[in-house]
């Protein structure tokens, strides 16, 4: 019975804390345009409420068209390199922005099949993604075929490492990222 209850609260935790996450992260960005908005626009008559979420989403799709123009590129680029000067603010940047690749551009642009593969030790398997490129140097002086595997850890898929396997010891699997994704995050609970 106690198993039941605490196996039934851990899938309500692995439910309720992405939902949460995304919550919190959102109402605090609106909250915070909100309160820079309306002490300054309540004076004009142009404030109304709900403003700060239409800005909010206004940023963001301005930052795509932005991020998708040479010139507005090169604004980004001077921008990022401005945060890489700065000790703190540089492993923060960072941090976030590659966990945020990984997530969004995954599946399209970054791996490309669910693969297991023998680690840590033979008999044992881990599950890993396939990237896009191959490392021609390390074929030639291993005389192999070798496949880039992204073996990600448990329950942060963000984090992991890169292992170079011999590409007949990877075993590909028939499943999307996005399913073996839910796997690892679930600390493979979900199946």
């Amino acid at each position: 019975m106690i198993e039941r209850i605490q196996r039934v609260f851990v899938t309500g935790l692995l439910i309720f804390i992405p939902i949460a996450t995304v919550i919190l992260l959102s109402y605090w960005a609106i909250s915070y345009i909100e309160g820079i908005l309306k002490p300054l626009l309540t004076k004009t008559h142009y404030y109304f409420p709900g403003l700060s979420v239409l800005i909010f989403i206004a940023v963001i799709f301005a930052l795509g068209l932005l991020g998708r123009v040479a010139l507005g590129q090169r604004i980004i680029e001077s921008v990022e390199s401005f945060f890489k000067r700065i000790p703190i603010l540089r492993t923060i940047y960072i941090g976030v922005k590659e966990a945020l690749k990984a997530l969004l551009e995954s599946e399209t642009e970054r791996l490309k099949g669910v693969v297991l593969i023998e680690y840590p030790r033979k008999g044992i398997y881990a599950i890993g993604f396939t990237t896009g490129r191959k490392i021609k140097q390390a074929e030639e002086k291993v005389g192999k075929r070798l496949v880039n595997v992204f073996v990600p850890t448990s329950p942060n898929p963000t984090s992991g490492f890169v292992i170079v396997v011999p590409e007949d010891e990877v075993i590909y699997l028939d499943i999307s990222v996005e399913e073996a994704m839910k796997i690892i995050i679930s600390g493979g609970f979900s199946s």
